[in-house]
C-alpha cells in the first residue's frame, strides 16, 4: 500500500485534505468514502496532467483503526501498484462527524523550462 521512501525532483504540488463531501448524502462505509476522496485527488492530478505515479507522499486521516481493511482495499483498487510514501493517522474526528477519512497529498510536477 505504501513505500518507505520516495525522492521527488520537480516542483511539488501540495493537495489540501480531501474529504468524502459530496452533494448527495455521505456514504457510511470507509471503502466508498475512500474511493470518493481518491477520485477527488485524481481529478486534481488530471488538471495538472499527471497521474498517480507523480504522488510522492500522502497523509491519511481515519477515525477508526478498524476501518483499515476497507481503506487498503480502496487504495489497491484505485492506485494499483503505485505506492507513495504515506502516513496514517487515527484521529478522534474530522470536520463532519459522518466523515471517516481525509487525505492530503504531495505530487511531483514535471519540470518545465
Amino acid at each position: 500500500m505504501y513505500s518507505d521512501t520516495r525522492i521527488a525532483h520537480g516542483p511539488i504540488l501540495f493537495i489540501s485534505g480531501q474529504t468524502p463531501q459530496q452533494e448527495a448524502e455521505t456514504p457510511a462505509d470507509i471503502y466508498t468514502q475512500t474511493k470518493i476522496v481518491l477520485h477527488k485527488i485524481q481529478i486534481i492530478l488530471q488538471q495538472y496532467e499527471i497521474n498517480w505515479s507523480a504522488i510522492a507522499k500522502m497523509t491519511v486521516f481515519i477515525t477508526d483503526a478498524a476501518d483499515l481493511s476497507g481503506l487498503r482495499e480502496a487504495f489497491t483498487d484505485i492506485l494499483g501498484e503505485t505506492k507513495p510514501a504515506m502516513s496514517l493517522v487515527v484521529v478522534a474526528g474530522l470536520i463532519d462527524p459522518s466523515f471517516k477519512v481525509e487525505i492530503d497529498a504531495q505530487a511531483e510536477l514535471p519540470f518545465k523550462r
